[in-house]
């Protein structure tokens, strides 16, 4: 006998819960327990019906999926979030490496979504991200957290605790400020978009400098100093606008 996953949805657009709805009862392993379109109450059901995963809305008639979240003790349950655009919901999303998905959504973006909550539906190791999460919605930018993943750790950083990002191939090495290094297996590139908006500045092909930390640009060696002692190259084509934003903090 096949164990199902049940799943609880918490939505307050009636076609998006009956769209969600139809995907999910045409997947074989998964059965919906309930269904609520406010917080308090959906928090309240869920504490008693103990669904294995819920489909949350983020932004709700009485609230938001962050509110919600505050309502529980402990999270002992997987989450699929939606939301329609906003930025600064969708930028602490990327940050603490959770998935989301963008409404409007197709069906097999939902499958696709179901599929991972099946694989990973006794797995242990996001609550540091949705710690994080929570943080940077609730947080301003000077306190902003981001996941770092690797084969080892989980890490948790603070982003003005970061001196730069450095490219290698498909790595990416992040520097701190206690001079403590993080090996990513994802390439520089995939951080630029995320960290660009947030004072980082990408000087050079294999680098993405936090501007916090600039102490100096060195003409004769093209390299500027960071936290008054490390060293890192700027490319030709980047050297005017770092100048440009040097000479505006000085």
């Amino acid at each position: 006998m096949n164990t199902t996953i049940s799943c609880f949805i918490v939505e307050d657009d009636p076609q998006a819960l009956e769209y969600s709805s139809s995907i999910i009862k045409n997947y074989e392993t998964m059965h919906i327990v309930g269904n609520s379109d406010s917080i308090t109450e959906a928090a309240r059901l869920i504490k008693k019906l103990k669904p294995n995963f819920i489909i949350l809305d983020v932004f709700l008639r009485d609230g938001n999926a962050f509110d919600f979240l505050k309502l529980f003790d402990e999270i002992n349950f997987k989450i699929i979030f939606t939301t329609s655009y906003a930025k600064y919901a969708i930028d602490a999303f990327k940050f603490s490496a959770l998935d989301y998905l963008l409404k409007p959504f197709e069906e097999k973006e939902l499958i696709t979504a179901l599929d991972k909550v099946s694989k990973d539906i006794h797995k242990d190791n996001y609550k540091y991200q949705l710690h994080t999460l929570l943080h940077n919605f609730s947080n301003n930018e000077d306190s902003r957290k981001i996941v770092l993943k690797n084969a080892d750790a989980m890490h948790i950083v603070v982003l003005k605790d970061i001196l730069y990002a450095k490219s290698d191939n498909n790595y990416t090495t992040f520097l701190l400020t206690n001079d403590k290094e993080i090996l990513v297996s994802k390439p520089l590139k995939s951080f630029n978009e995320k960290l660009v908006p947030y004072n980082f500045y990408r000087v050079h092909q294999s680098f993405l400098i936090n501007l916090r930390h600039i102490s100096s640009f060195d003409k004769r060696n093209e390299e500027v100093i960071l936290k008054q002692s490390y060293s890192v190259p700027v490319a030709q084509s980047r050297k005017k606008d770092l100048i440009e934003y040097i000479n505006q903090l000085f």
